[in-house]
């Protein structure tokens, strides 16, 4: 999100799965650090430290499961891992005045269409400045998965500092130099995605395996998020091959089901490197020899017959 007027002295962030980034921030004597949806509970080590240090004001919004939330006088944190919101809603509730576009974008990106629609409801937009937003923002997220930077159009550093220069979304995302770009590869990914059949399926639940590709390691987790959103009562796992051998994992959870269902960060926690939340979890690096007993529990949880 875009915050007029503000302009940190120092940025650190990472593709969408490299969330350990606290210990990335250089030795400083003061200073005031926010902190945006990464999870506290993987960055806990080094925010202890940072905590240990008086001259330090850490504020935190995150959606993901946190863990416990340590007590300390110079930590404030905006934590709310429930279905339907995600970090940009909570940085603009807390922000008077803010443009809801920005949030909206990032709402659309998260597969969070619903939140992102009743943001823009009261503004009377067009819907072709709907399509935009939403777009931007399935887009924007898009171009966060890879393995490395490598396998993405434009690296986290500079979306951040492009996005940063801009006060309204329309002219970003039209002038920005960014979306085109990113259109054009996408429709390349999608039309090599065509034909994917399911790796295993059951009622209510389906695995998808891409290739070792990195237009599958960029692709992988928007085909999670629009097939949860054209079979909204399936569960649907998607196995992202990794260069050694094991998976990245996209688990998305029915988003509507007569009965409760488990969250699909309660799965994902069961194996290391794995988080999120309610809807939307994954397992940053699944070895080869656990795949069979994480799709095992897969199914378990979400298969209906």
């Amino acid at each position: 999100m875009a915050i007029s007027g503000i302009v940190p002295d120092l940025r650190v962030t990472g593709l969408k799965r490299q969330i350990v980034l606290l210990e990335h921030i250089p030795p400083l004597e003061t200073a005031s650090i926010h902190v945006f949806d990464i999870s506290l509970d993987a960055n806990r080590e080094a925010l202890s430290k940072l905590l240990d240090n008086p001259r330090f004001r850490i504020s935190w919004f995150d959606h993901h499961e946190a863990g416990q939330i340590p007590t300390y006088p110079n930590l404030k944190t905006t934590i709310v891992n429930a279905k339907g919101t995600c970090t940009a809603l909570l940085v603009h509730a807390s922000l008077p005045g803010s443009d809801p576009r920005w949030a909206a974008i990032a709402a659309f990106g998260d597969n969070v269409p619903e939140a992102a629609e009743a943001l823009l409801k009261p503004l009377n937009i067009s819907d072709s400045e709907i399509a935009e937003l939403r777009e931007a923002g399935e887009l924007l997220n898009y171009n966060a998965y890879g393995e490395t930077e490598a396998d993405v159009l434009f690296p986290p550093l500079e979306i951040a500092q492009r996005l940063s220069s801009f006060r309204d979304p329309i002219e970003f995302i039209r002038n920005g130099g960014i979306i085109p770009e990113l259109r054009a590869q996408f429709q390349e990914d999608e039309a090599r995605a065509k034909g994917l059949a399911p790796f295993e399926q059951r009622v209510g639940a389906v695995v998808y395996r891409l290739p070792r590709k990195p237009w599958a390691r960029r692709l992988g987790a928007t085909l999670a998020n629009r097939l949860s959103l054209q079979n909204p009562e399936c569960a649907v796992t998607v196995l992202h091959p990794l260069n050694d051998g094991a998976y990245q994992v996209s688990i998305r959870a029915p988003r509507q089901r007569n009965q409760e269902i488990p969250p699909a960060s309660g799965l994902a926690l069961e194996f290391p490197t794995g988080g999120g939340r309610v809807l939307a979890a994954g397992i940053n690096h699944l070895p080869e020899a656990r795949l069979s007993e994480f799709i095992s529990k897969f199914f378990e949880r979400y298969a209906s017959a």
